[in-house]
Order: structure tokens, then sequence, then C-alpha cells
């Protein structure tokens, strides 16, 4: 088993929430000294999302290309990564540092003993208030003082954000139809990563899928609780989501560096994950309930 299995969202965390910073910033003239990595969780995010993932698309020059075609994303992503009964939040956004090189962005991040659908519910909009007050800082002391009133918040009140849920639209045949297949998608894809990823003790099934919502936060909660209704899946996912519009990218089990390409690519360069062939009664039967769970079907 990789270290990554073994403990990630593994923390004793004690029913209290860690804040994380790290990232650019136009007060550091390089990557702002890292705040908060107090468990070895939020380390491994910062390693493996920023240090190795973001590092490797800027260094291969992968996003360049984008841009020049005009495919590309720009930073301003929320995200949430779960396992079972703990969660890391978080938001990255566009920044640069006091040299003005603009590659890099700023991310804030928490983790929690909570599921992902409630961590998002309950932590979501003050991560992004947090974000907010960080990116207008002007100094290095401001930001961490940002920081460090957000800490006391937490630390003081561990549901800040409303609990409720949220209502869609009416949906046509044809966009129920694209999300039941994202639902198929994903299924198949946690089942493959599960026989086959998981035997082998490494590796990743990277499923991308339709937006839900407008909101970053309503997607994120629908595509990581779809995740959590599969029983058997005992391995993290992490969902990620763009401020614009555009899909939600799901990645199950240890990441690799490449999979962090879908930060920035648009669906006209990465399209959504196709189906199979077949797609079994069980699997359409539980896609249809969860659908119905949210007032999204008319089956």
């Amino acid at each position: 088993m990789t270290r990554f299995r073994k403990v990630f969202l593994r923390d004793s965390l004690n029913r209290s929430t860690h804040l994380a910073g790290f990232g650019k910033h136009p007060a550091w003239d390089d990557h702002i000294d890292d705040l908060g990595l107090t468990t070895e969780t939020l380390v491994i995010v910062r390693r493996i999302l920023y240090s190795e993932g973001i590092a490797s698309q800027v260094s291969s020059g992968a996003w360049s290309r984008l841009e020049g075609n005009g495919q590309a994303l720009v930073f301003d992503h929320r995200f949430v990564w779960s396992r079972e009964a703990q969660s890391v939040v978080g938001g990255i956004w566009a920044s640069s540092d006091g040299k003005g090189r603009a590659h890099f962005p700023m991310i804030v991040c928490l983790q929690i003993g909570m599921n992902g659908r409630h961590a998002l519910r309950s932590f979501l909009t003050s991560l992004e208030d947090l974000g907010g007050l960080c990116k207008k800082a002007k100094g290095q002391q401001e930001f961490r003082d940002a920081f460090t009133k957000a800490e006391h918040k937490l630390a003081s009140n561990t549901r800040p954000d409303s609990e409720s849920g949220f209502q869609f639209f009416n949906l046509t045949e044809e966009r129920e139809q694209e999300i039941m297949n994202g639902m198929i998608a994903l299924s198949e894809g946690l089942g493959k990563h599960r026989r086959v990823g998981a035997r082998r003790g490494a590796g990743s099934a990277h499923i991308r899928l339709p937006a839900i919502s407008s909101r970053p936060k309503e997607s994120l909660e629908f595509w990581i609780g779809y995740v959590e209704t599969q029983l058997d899946f005992h391995l993290p996912c992490l969902a990620i989501a763009s401020t614009s519009p555009g899909p939600i990218d799901v990645i199950a089990g240890e990441p690799e560096a490449d999979d962090f390409f879908c930060l920035r690519a648009a669906e006209t360069r990465l399209p959504l994950t196709s189906t199979g062939d077949e797609r079994p009664a069980d699997v359409r039967l539980q896609a249809k309930v969860y659908l119905r769970s949210y007032g999204l079907e008319s089956f």
C-alpha cells in the first residue's frame, strides 16, 4: 500500500479544523511562506496539487499551448477532496508573485472531519471569503492577519455556513440525459479503478462530467455526493469545478501530475468522459434514484 493510500485523509483531527495557504501572492517575491500545513494530509495536498501537479503543467508548457489556441480556463476553481468522513475543501485563484510572474495560482484550503458534501455546505462560502481577503491583501502581514482571523472564527464555530439545500430549474430531456450519462461514466470509472487500480496499489482514474449548476458549489455537492453513494469505494476522490461555465473533474485514487491538465483545459480540448456500450440496469436505477433525490429527473 502506498503512503498516500495509508495516511491521506486519515489524520486524527479531534473535531478541529485545519486551514492552509500556499502558492503565489504579490506580497512575496516567490512562493508564499506556507501557512497552516499542520497535518500530513495538507502537506500531501500541497505536494500533489501544487508542487507536482500544477508545477508539471507549467514547466511542460501544456497550458501555454492551450492559451495560444484559446482553449485555456483561468485559475478560479473550487475543489473538495474527500474520503469517507474526512475532507479538504479549497479554492484556487489566479495570482502572481512580487516580480509579476503569473504562472502559478494562490490556494487556500481547509481540512475537516466531515464527508465531502457536508464539508462543502458548511465551509466553502467562508473559504471563498478568506480567499477574497487574501487576494486583496497589500502585504504579507495583512495576508497573515486575514488567515489568523479566519482560523479563530473556525475554532469558535465549526459550522459557519448555511446547511440549507438548493433547488434546480427544470432541465431539458437532452440535459437530463447528459447528466445520466455522466453518472454512468462515473460509476464505470470508479468500478474500473476499484478492480484494476486498487489491485495494483497506485494510480488514478480521471472522469470529466457535466456541470449541474452555474454555481460550482452545487455541482461539486452533486457529484461528490454521488461518489459517496458508492459505499464500497474507500479511496480518496478529488472533485474540481471552475467558476466559469464548464465541466467538473473527478480524480479517484492517487492523482498523477498529468491529471491536473484538466484545471485549465476547456471542454473543447478535453471533452466529457464517454460511457461504455453496456449500461447495467442496477447502475441506471441508482442514477435515477439519485437524480430524483435532487428533483432533477422526470422519469
